[in-house]
């Protein structure tokens, strides 16, 4: 009797410890793949532009399609789940204001890819309660895949296996009442979550190098940690706020508080913690959908609150609308399950109170983000509309700088430089975008100010001091110094020795920019244009030749070369 038992028992065991195998090995080539190909993450813009080129309508119809498709995605996910108002929640979703930045601003296409592939992943690891055995190793790979293509769009996604186990949970709840024994279905579909938990920590870990060493040594203050625990529960209250009252929308809004917190800053995670176990306490009483829906909006939001180290923090601010794109979804269930409960009543009044006041709501919602889409035409609009609101967003000020600078209005960029400089004085790139500026409107010590002043802050720190952009602004320097060496040289009799100074110094520059950047040929001719001016034709023959080596067609390097020769015959 007992052997024909152990050899019924023994292809089971075997069969059970084959799945894991083959479940670990699928990890392993998913985890490699993702890490040898994480540099191609932007494949679809490739495709993109050479599909559409420059023009814009292409990536704004894929953006606006993708969005149709996660609004579908969204109502088809809650159907799953039985949650009433689907429907109208996947409406909501695919109109709401706050998703405009997500959808109108082609950059962030990144948003719309990895929302749909992580509800595609997450349909995918709902269907396997519904699988046979045999059928299910399919589907778990197709989640799992989903998952890690969502990872590669965004990785702000790493929240995407808590949400599994909640979406679990809520599925395989029970009648009303204590449960005395745990539920196997979850049991198994938290051993099924492991691979998901093990892909987001690698690209997690991955993404955090990537952006640590994006920052360098650059300051980004995100405060001490009861200050991120402070902000975080306030960005939450924001996120909430902003999702039911959507007012004030911008791309870059005001800057947050990163010094220590009072005792009335942590009121917000207080009441967020009470109401959370408040929701647990009492969720076989009424309370689990509301739990449900509160838990995956923070549990979302976790990755983008401010607790670790992020570049969007170098703004100011901790909050952006398109963060909350992926967290909104459940407070749009919860929303949209209390519209269907009044909508179920018996009195006629209460349904015809319930659907005027939701195709209100609609009716402002589409309109605010009719208007909301405009604003992303362009940059021009973009980034005025941001100052009109907030006038100290340095980042917006710099880029109206740059804009006003390409169409040759100097005294606007100048303006626009000169306050982001005043609202983040730290960065080196700001004081060189003004000291342009300033030398296009024959401001020159000003602009020369300038530039010595972001050499100095590149130079203070070991990873800028030997970049490309210090070689670029060593070239503007010299180049200014020249301009105005020969000025002081052109009404007297002799180079007068400020002038001389100045040559000499640009001189200096000009070489210590070659040493960073050897193979730049503007440096090259321009040395060469100032040794011939100096008569050091020895000299500048050596970098006018550098000059045509590079670009053999550059004209002022061979018209001065070719005189030099000339002369010497």
């Amino acid at each position: 009797m007992t052997e024909p038992r152990a050899q019924r028992r023994a292809p089971v065991v075997r069969a059970k410890f084959t799945l894991w195998q083959r479940t670990a090995l699928v990890v392993a080539i998913i985890v490699a793949v993702v890490l040898v190909y994480l540099p191609a993450t932007n494949s679809v813009f490739w495709i993109e532009h050479h599909l559409f080129g420059g023009n814009a309508t292409g990536y704004h119809a894929v953006n606006i399609l993708l969005q149709i498709a996660n609004a579908l995605l969204v109502w088809l996910l809650l159907s799953r789940l039985n949650i009433p108002g689907a429907w109208l929640a996947g409406l909501i979703f695919g109109i709401h204001p706050v998703h405009v930045a997500s959808v109108a601003w082609v950059s962030e296409l990144k948003n719309l890819l990895s929302m749909f592939f992580a509800l595609l992943s997450i349909l995918c690891f709902l269907e396997l309660g519904e699988k046979q055995l045999r059928n299910s190793a399919a589907v778990y790979v197709s989640s799992l895949v989903f998952f890690a293509l969502a990872l590669l769009s965004k990785t702000q996604v790493v929240f995407l296996p808590v949400v599994l186990l909640l979406c679990a949970w809520w599925r395989d709840k029970k009648s009303p009442g204590r449960q005395t024994t745990p539920n196997p279905n979850l049991r198994r579909d938290i051993i099924r979550s492991w691979p998901f938990f093990l892909v987001a920590i690698v690209l997690g870990v991955v993404t955090i190098w990537f952006q640590n060493r994006g920052i360098g040594e650059e300051e980004i203050v995100i405060g001490s940690l009861p200050r991120r625990f402070v902000n975080a529960g306030m960005a939450i209250w924001w996120y909430a706020g902003h999702l039911f009252a959507p007012i004030r929308l911008m791309a870059i809004y005001p800057n947050w508080r990163f010094d220590s917190p009072n005792v009335l800053e942590w009121l917000p995670l207080i009441a967020l913690l009470g109401i959370l176990a408040g929701l647990w306490r009492w969720r076989n009483r009424g309370t689990r959908g509301a739990f449900f829906a509160i838990a995956c909006f923070v549990v979302a939001l976790l990755p983008v609150l401010g607790l670790i180290k992020m570049a969007y923090v170098r703004s100011g601010t901790l909050v952006a609308d398109h963060f909350q794109y992926f967290a909104d979804v459940s407070l749009l269930a919860l929303f949209s399950a209390g519209v269907a409960y009044l909508w179920r009543q018996p009195e006629c009044t209460i349904r015809i109170a319930t659907a005027a006041i939701v195709t209100f709501l609609i009716g402002v919602m589409g309109t605010y983000a009719f208007s909301r889409t405009e604003v992303y035409q362009n940059e021009e609009t973009l980034w005025q509309d941001n100052l009109s609101k907030n006038p100290d967003a340095w980042q917006a000020h710099i880029q109206m700088a740059q804009r006003r600078f390409k169409q040759e209005r100097y005294a606007e960029a100048a303006y626009h430089a000169g306050r982001a400089a005043e609202l983040k004085p730290e960065l080196a790139d700001i004081r060189n975008e003004l000291g342009l500026a300033y030398c296009r409107q024959q401001r020159f010590d000003e602009g020369i100010a300038e530039y010595r002043k972001a050499l100095q802050l590149k130079e203070a720190k070991p990873s800028t001091a030997k970049s490309a952009s210090v070689a670029t602004i060593r070239t503007n320097l010299a180049n200014a110094l020249t301009i105005t060496a020969e000025r002081l040289s052109q009404s007297a009799p002799t180079v007068p020795e400020e002038a001389t100074r100045r040559y000499e110094e640009a001189i200096r520059q000009y070489e210590s920019a070659l040493e960073l950047d050897p193979k730049q040929p503007a440096i090259h001719r321009n040395l060469g244009m100032l040794l011939v001016r100096l008569g050091r034709y020895d000299e500048a023959i050596t970098h006018l030749r550098a000059t045509l080596q590079i670009v053999p067609n550059e004209p002022i390097a061979r018209q001065m070369l070719d005189a030099i020769e000339a002369s010497r015959r």
